[in-house]
């Protein structure tokens, strides 16, 4: 069987260009197959562009899901789903942060599970070493965030490092090849990994997403298993619906998610 080659498609700006620079050969080879995998707690705008993504690529999309991120967050039975939110550090100076599980179990793990269905092993079955080539939508603004695949029969490779392209350039792509509506950044409406500019247009433009993070952040503050700190989806530890979004010293961990979430989410 040849090397089956996959994108891991976030639906952001990165991996929506990257597709699109694959349908029109100026990546190769085409690839098999994009995959989303959908936390089902995005904002409406990346599935609606993600439905329209899907019709400018001659290769299939393939949805999968672990469930519905949102309501897993909100059941306080659920003990495994974890965003990274902040809490009050054991020393009572400054802030901490839990462990995210997140990425790994709502978008790392279903993707390692199609493409081990797509390659043709059943689960636990041996597959051979450089079986799966993966695509991952890391811009060159983003190089830290390139990791090896965990599983040795699955290569990850980085076509926008490779084409030296910034998230600027891939922007500008789309402007350069008549695309007038733009993608924007992919992530969890309460991630807490949005900055406070973010934050602010979400609030400006997107009230059912606002109104989603808010209504997360007051729940997990006496409900989230684990821990009986305090904990905040903004890192100032206060409530998001009071946090001040407007003063930039208090951003949050940028949308560039640092060394964090293994290249899979805001790409």
């Amino acid at each position: 069987m040849s090397k089956l080659t996959v994108i891991s498609l976030g639906a952001g700006v990165q991996s929506s260009v990257m597709a699109l620079m694959a349908a029109k050969g100026e990546i190769t080879p085409m690839p098999d197959y994009a995959i989303f995998a959908d936390t089902q707690a995005e904002p409406d705008h990346i599935y609606e562009w993600l439905d329209w993504l899907e019709t400018q690529l001659p290769f299939p999309v393939l949805r999968v899901t672990r469930g519905n991120l949102f309501e897993d967050v909100m059941d306080p039975s659920n003990r495994s789903a974890s965003p990274p939110f902040f809490t009050a550090s054991p020393s009572g100076v400054g802030e901490g942060i839990l462990m995210r599980q997140c990425t790994r179990d709502y978008k790392v793990t279903p993707i390692q599970r199609k493409l081990r269905e797509l390659a043709g092993y059943k689960p636990r079955q041996r597959i051979p070493e450089d079986t799966v080539e993966q695509w991952i939508g890391i811009s060159t603004d983003e190089i830290q965030r390139m990791k090896d695949a965990p599983e040795k029969w699955c290569n990850n490779r980085w076509p926008l490092i490779e084409t030296r392209m910034s998230r600027w350039h891939c922007l500008r792509w789309m402007r350069d090849n008549g695309y007038n509506e733009l993608p924007q950044k992919s992530a969890c409406t309460f991630c807490p990994y949005h900055d406070n500019a973010f934050w602010r247009e979400m609030k400006a433009t997107d009230q059912k997403s606002w109104a989603q993070a808010v209504q997360v952040d007051e729940h997990i503050r006496d409900n989230f298993r684990g821990t009986t700190s305090k904990i905040y989806i903004h890192r100032s530890l206060v409530p998001l619906k009071d946090a001040d979004l407007s003063d930039p010293a208090e951003n949050q961990i940028t949308m560039d998610f640092g060394d964090e979430c293994d290249g899979m989410c805001g790409v």
